[in-house]
């Protein structure tokens, strides 16, 4: 919805450039920009938004926002604001527009800091409270909206993009963060989000599901989580497997009509799997919406889900824009334009793709596009759920052979990993966690000093299953997607919106029994039935784990030598030994794990050239 950074200075005579900064946000809200500058005995505060207006598209409802001593700038929506809106006007509260931002402020004003409990849907916003001299800052509980801050002993700075804080903060006092990159380099895009650390250092990501209040008689900076991240209580669940159906397909049902609320055209991301193809096709026959879809089509077999995108196309009546794959001259142009903008390496290679989407869907005049995001993690979408959940249901004779079987027979000859080819990897090793970040040792072999960075997951359940899939939702699969999703989106002037993470989905789907996870060799099976009717069967039936992937070598060129690339940069000489990366890249074919890593050495090398 929109761009949001902010300063609190003890530095009163410190000068903004307000311009810059607003040109800077300019992408993430073309309606609108503004700033306010607000004074209290001790601080100077700056605020700056740009608005992308997409509920109540009237001037009345830019930002910043202003009631009884409060000040608010905000991005995000809120889907159940009409709702809190009736609540606060049983309450004697008058409304002048019609947008869940003017919600938003007087619900801090009525309920203060517990106003977040009463929202769904994703947020980062600020409010500059006179009344009590702090400024209360929170988070949406999945992290769907970024927000990043830098302090030190004079200057809080905040901001939706790390690029802002770079502009606002003394880039003296900011260095590169080498561990991270290191990580990025050896054990990929799932250790990214473990910490809140950024790949600058004195740049930290908010927590997801939490509230900053930053005292302004001090500059003390309080966090406090208002969100319980232990969400699963295996007791809690009693439905049968046909209840659990019905009330996921209430639950999702609810949740994309949620998410179609919009004053301006919404499209969405089609990967051809059961994910986006279960939303896309809810909208079109259950609320009968003619909807837009945009698809990457891949020229690797491996990754091609063209058949199954058509599939859903006819199904639906969807108009739909294919985005073909091929190789680009243009390549490290446009990635070191896209490594620019979001002032770090791009995740994976899919979301170098998936720029494209967003830049497809903006010329055609489309500001909302929905998204898959979140499914693999609530419903049980990878190989290696299969495995846990045999570990589950070990002392179950019975059941596990019939599983086990089904594992065999459908799911085995699809396993890449080496690792997740072993049913009883789990069985003799509960705590083995080495196919996350397989090869990770080979890769760190090319560092001329190696990472030092152990595994860790935190503990939200007992069930090894659920636990494993809660840190994917935390802190391991969905932040960094959620970052891509909103990064690519918001270049583009986009809002990115996720049905699969509403609170009462998600709640609900982590506390689905375990034996009704899985079943007939399918996983996502309450999801499965839960789209019957709507989804296609082709798709909905389909088992193999396709994902939103590409192969490096469909976009780059021919000609492109990474050796004579990486030898430019005297940073990643220190780092890399290059020789040995020589000697790698000569080779013929290259296996996908290998494939990222290159993309990898892309990524770093642009990054480095432009920020350290």
């Amino acid at each position: 919805m929109c761009g949001i950074s902010g300063v609190v200075t003890k530095d009163k005579n410190k000068k903004i450039n307000s311009s810059k900064i607003l040109n800077l946000m300019k992408s993430r809200g073309p309606n609108n920009q503004n700033f306010k500058i607000l004074k209290s005995n001790f601080f100077k505060t700056y605020f700056f938004v740009s608005r992308l207006s997409i509920l109540d598209l009237n001037i009345r409802s830019n930002q910043p926002q202003n009631y009884n001593g409060l000040t608010l700038i905000y991005n995000g929506e809120i889907y159940n604001y009409k709702e809190i809106r009736e609540e606060l006007k049983y309450h004697g509260f008058k409304f002048r527009t019609n947008s869940d931002t003017e919600v938003v402020l007087k619900s801090y004003f009525k309920w203060g800091k517990l106003c977040v409990d009463k929202f769904e849907g994703m947020w980062a916003f600020a409010i500059y409270d006179q009344n009590n001299n702090n400024i209360f800052i929170s988070r949406d509980r999945f992290g769907e909206k970024p927000l990043f801050y830098y302090f030190d002993e004079k200057n809080f700075i905040f901001g939706s993009e790390v690029n802002y804080i770079l502009n606002l903060a003394n880039k003296n006092n900011i260095s590169i963060n080498y561990d991270k990159i290191k990580s990025y380099l050896v054990n990929g895009y799932k250790f990214l989000n473990k910490n809140q650390n950024t790949f600058f250092k004195k740049i930290k990501s908010i927590k997801p599901g939490s509230n900053l209040i930053i005292n302004l008689k001090d500059l003390k900076i309080s966090e406090e989580t208002y969100f319980n991240r232990n969400i699963y209580n295996f007791k809690k669940n009693t439905l049968n497997i046909n209840e659990q159906i019905e009330k996921t397909k209430y639950l999702l049902e609810k949740s994309v009509k949620k998410r179609l609320i919009s004053d301006v055209p919404v499209a969405f991301c089609l990967s051809g799997g059961i994910d986006s193809g279960t939303l896309a096709s809810i909208a079109s026959k259950k609320y009968n919406r003619s909807i837009k879809c945009y698809s990457i089509i891949n020229r690797d077999e491996r990754y091609n889900e063209q058949k199954r995108i058509v599939k859903i196309q006819k199904d639906c009546g969807i108009d739909l824009s294919k985005i073909y794959l091929k190789n680009d001259k243009n390549f490290i142009e446009k990635l070191d334009a896209q490594i620019k903008y979001r002032a770090s390496p791009v995740s994976t290679f899919s979301y170098f793709n998936h720029l494209e989407i967003s830049k497809r869907a903006s010329a055609d005049g489309y500001k909302v596009i929905l998204s898959g995001t979140g499914a693999d993690e609530i419903f049980t979408g990878y190989y290696d759920h299969f495995l846990l959940h045999l570990y589950e249901i070990k002392d179950n004779k019975k059941k596990f052979q019939e599983h086990f079987l089904n594992w065999k027979k459908f799911i085995k000859p699809m396993v890449r990993n080496p690792f997740l080819k072993k049913y009883n990897l789990f069985i003799k090793n509960k705590n083995f966690r080495g196919h996350i970040n397989y090869r990770s040792e080979f890769f760190n072999s090319f560092l001329k000093k190696p990472l030092k960075e152990l595994f860790t997951e935190k503990n939200y359940s007992k069930s090894l299953l659920k636990n494993r899939m809660l840190n994917e939702l935390y802190h391991e699969s969905v932040p960094p997607i959620l970052f891509e999703d909103d990064i690519n989106s918001m270049m583009n002037s986009i809002e990115n919106r996720s049905p699969f993470l509403d609170t009462e989905l998600v709640k609900d789907s982590i506390n689905i029994k375990n034996e009704n996870m899985i079943q007939n060799g399918y996983a996502k099976f309450i999801l499965r039935e839960a789209a019957k009717g709507y989804l296609t069967n082709d798709v909905r039936l389909f088992r193999r784990k396709v994902g939103f992937n590409s192969n490096l070598g469909d976009v780059l060129d021919e000609k492109f030598n990474l050796t004579n690339f990486l030898e430019n940069n005297k940073i990643l000489n220190n780092l890399l030994n290059i020789k040995k990366i020589d000697s790698f890249y000569k080779k013929v074919k290259y296996k996908n794990s290998e494939n990222k890593f290159i993309f990898s050495l892309i990524n770093l090398k642009i990054f480095l050239d432009n920020y350290a």
